[in-house]
């Protein structure tokens, strides 16, 4: 079963158009900034790479461009550029994973 979002910034990248919604409050955003990040990304699903898909929307909403707003908005931007550099292996890596042959185990007896 699909969700469908009413908003009409609803897209792939920006699902319920949420980081829209963000960016036109500006600095009237209270945050946090951390949970909307954070829905954004579950909101993605699964198969959905939140790196790319932030660099779309660093792109689609010319974040690399002006001055930013400060508080809670900038610190949602701040997330998205961070995320957008993230490398796809480490977001479904998953965490009881060992890094290297071996790994955790390697020292128990």
């Amino acid at each position: 079963m699909a969700i469908r979002y009413i908003s009409e910034h609803d897209s792939p990248d920006d699902p319920g158009g949420i980081i829209r919604e963000v960016l036109e409050m500006g600095e009237a955003f209270p945050g946090p900034a951390e949970d909307v990040v954070l829905t954004w990304v579950l909101r993605l699903g699964d198969g959905r790479d939140p790196a790319g898909a932030a660099r779309r929307l660093i792109d689609d909403y010319r974040l690399g461009e002006a001055p930013q707003p400060g508080g809670p908005c900038g610190r949602v931007i701040e997330m998205l550029k961070e995320t957008a550099t993230f490398p796809e292996d480490r977001m479904t890596r998953h965490l009881c994973q060992p890094r290297r042959r071996g790994g955790w185990r390697r020292n128990r007896s």
